[in-house]
């Protein structure tokens, strides 16, 4: 629990929504690795892998940022920087992103306003049906190569380069968490749904304007534990509360959190 002071809020943690379900790709997707260790004439641009499985994964960081990215946009939240010709985001500590996703560690000010981060991003691993889909048909460890050419366009000389990116039809296992400290903290729900939805229409990876990175949510589902859930022993049938389970869409999962929110 932080200062109880008559200026900064306290904090009880009352419980987690965990959010599970997959994420498909609609169309390829690639998330950058290393390319440390490719011999010459190897691949330009490898995607990221898991280093004991060598499986590619989504890590949660970039979900997580993507997510986060999405949302600052649709609150206004994205400034032009004063001195750079670029686009930054708005650490103030009070708006809903700040308390959703949390405030960098150095911004101790804006940090204890904002509170402490609500969501948790789980790296994101290959269903095991993924794994049987793609580990034979692809010729390469669960991902294909596409090839492309970069076109000079004043000599038409042409800069052959290839990708590797997981092909359409995977799906990768989701996990959220969703702390609750204080009551009105269940109204930020929506917002990550929002960032959910937002991402479907958006991309995710690199290359997202060139056809790569369209993704999709399914199988969703959505428990409320409170924190009397993780003191119980035995556990009681009744100890999680089922929000909605087998929701094919986002859409689905908004229709449900907003009946439980009214």
């Amino acid at each position: 629990m932080t200062d109880s002071s008559p200026n900064q809020p306290s904090y009880r943690l009352q419980g987690k929504f965990i959010l599970t379900g997959e994420l498909e790709c609609v169309t390829g997707l690639r998330i950058g690795g290393s390319t440390e260790g490719f011999e010459i004439g190897g691949l330009d641009n490898p995607v990221i892998r898991d280093p004991v499985s060598e499986e590619p994964y989504i890590p949660g960081s970039s979900l997580k940022g993507k997510l986060r990215h999405l949302l600052e946009w649709a609150l206004g939240m994205i400034e032009e920087h004063p001195r750079h010709r670029s686009y930054t985001a708005h650490f103030c500590g009070k708006c809903d992103a700040c308390k959703i996703f949390g405030v960098a560690s150095d911004e101790e000010d804006k940090r204890r306003t904002a509170g402490p981060s609500r969501l948790t991003v789980r790296d994101a691993h290959l269903t095991v049906q993924a794994r049987q889909l793609l580990k034979e048909p692809t010729g390469q460890l669960y991902t294909e190569i596409k090839c492309e050419n970069a076109l000079d366009r004043i000599t038409s000389t042409a800069n052959p380069r290839t990708m590797e990116r997981v092909p359409p039809g995977a799906c990768f296992a989701i996990e959220m968490i969703f702390d609750v400290y204080q009551n009105d903290d269940r109204q930020l729900l929506p917002h990550l749904i929002n960032a959910m939805q937002l991402l479907e229409d958006s991309t995710l990876g690199s290359s997202g304007s060139r056809g790569y990175g369209k993704v999709r949510f399914k199988n969703l589902k959505l428990v409320w534990r409170p924190v009397e859930y993780y003191s119980q022993f035995p556990r009681r049938p009744d100890a999680e509360e089922v929000w909605g389970e087998g929701l094919a869409s986002v859409e689905e999962l908004r229709s449900r959190v907003s009946e439980r929110l009214k």
